[in-house]
């Protein structure tokens, strides 16, 4: 049901599986014993460096698992030939479907190295397109802790880009990896909005398990 790679005009985002990125060597990046940026990486996120190689591992195997029931879509991000770091593992991007409301909740990571790239205005196009036009759902949400400027920033800038909005700010509504409740901002985006902005157009390739490459 969910793309196995979705391709913009400077990303490949490829589903997360252990056959594409090493668990080992994403580790690298996850672990506070190994990045030195790891701490500034996920200081607005909901989980925590990962400890052990063990963590990264059924964190892969969990996304497996959930790309193949449709409960949750993430993707590694790839630059492009063109880009620095291009074909570098570069950080996860996902979309969970929230099938019964007919909505999905936008999330993304990134490498201290890739931010300031404008990635992630370009990953939500690419989102916008599977969720409505694939998915035939009708909302799109992103969340961003208050504090987190960049991403607040990013996010509205895409958000009304596609004829969205600012929903309001949510007291308690997210939950720290440490159990500690954080105030949350919220966009959404209606299909029909982003039809509107779009006329349904869109510069994004899908392509499907069993689809040639």
């Amino acid at each position: 049901m969910f793309p196995a790679e979705i391709v913009t005009p400077r990303l490949r985002l490829r589903a997360l599986s252990r056959e594409v990125v090493d668990p080992l060597d994403a580790y690298d990046y996850f672990a506070a014993s190994r990045s030195e940026t790891i701490e500034a990486e996920t200081e607005y996120v909901t989980w925590n460096p990962h400890q052990t190689p063990k963590e990264a591992f059924d964190f892969f195997e969990q996304a497996e698992e959930q790309h193949e029931s449709a409960e949750n879509a993430i993707y590694a991000i790839f630059p492009r030939e063109g880009e620095d770091g291009a074909g570098e593992f570069a950080g996860t991007a996902g979309f969970n479907p929230e099938w019964d409301t007919r909505r999905a909740v936008f999330g993304m990571w990134l490498r201290k190295t890739f931010w300031g790239r404008g990635y992630s205005g370009e990953r939500a196009a690419a989102f916008f397109a599977a969720v409505f036009d694939l998915l035939d759902l009708d909302v799109a949400l992103a969340y961003a802790i208050p504090e987190n400027g960049p991403s607040c920033r990013a996010i509205s800038k895409y958000t009304e880009r596609f004829g969205g909005q600012e929903d309001g700010t949510f007291r308690n509504d997210a939950v720290d990896a440490d159990g500690t409740p954080r105030d949350v901002r919220c966009w959404s985006v209606t299909r029909d909005q982003w039809y509107d902005a779009t006329d349904g157009e869109y510069d994004a390739k899908f392509r499907f398990e069993g689809d040639d490459e």
